[in-house]
């Protein structure tokens, strides 16, 4: 039943996969892409279009681009954003948010069950695309 799994990659998978690694520059792959198959091809689009990296990193399936890191200093690299974010409707308004431009919890405030702010710090600028797509007040915080 799941035998397709373990079939050869094909053509179309891997174009997928290669167009995806154009918007993420910063990273490469560490893997042949004419040697994986149908489902971890599968698995790895899927990682790429959610943009949840943090497992394909930590197996090491995506790496640090040499290329990248030299273009850029490492103090701007290295320094995380903050980010004052207000004005949700809820826990799970906020807590969507974060997960999505994998943020950090930093700081918050309520009164009584309403959040009325939360400090979060993330490892790069969060995209105007991002933004558009939640429905909270979103202002980075200069250091």
């Amino acid at each position: 039943m799941n035998s397709w799994k373990n079939e050869e990659s094909t053509e179309l998978q891997r174009k997928k996969i290669t167009g995806l690694m154009e918007t993420f520059e910063n990273y490469r792959l560490n893997l042949e892409l004419e040697k994986i198959t149908k489902g971890q091809a599968h698995y790895l689009i899927d990682s790429l279009v959610s943009k949840n990296l943090d497992k394909l990193i930590e197996k090491k399936i995506l790496i640090p681009n040499p290329d990248k890191i030299l273009e850029g200093s490492s103090s701007d690299m290295d320094k995380p954003l903050k980010y004052h974010v207000s004005d949700g409707e809820d826990l799970w308004t906020y807590t969507n948010f974060r997960t999505a431009v994998n943020g950090k919890l930093l700081d918050y405030k309520t009164e009584g069950k309403i959040i009325l702010y939360q400090i979060i710090e993330v490892d790069k600028e969060i995209t105007p695309e991002i933004l558009k797509t939640h429905n909270l007040t979103i202002k980075r915080i200069e250091d």
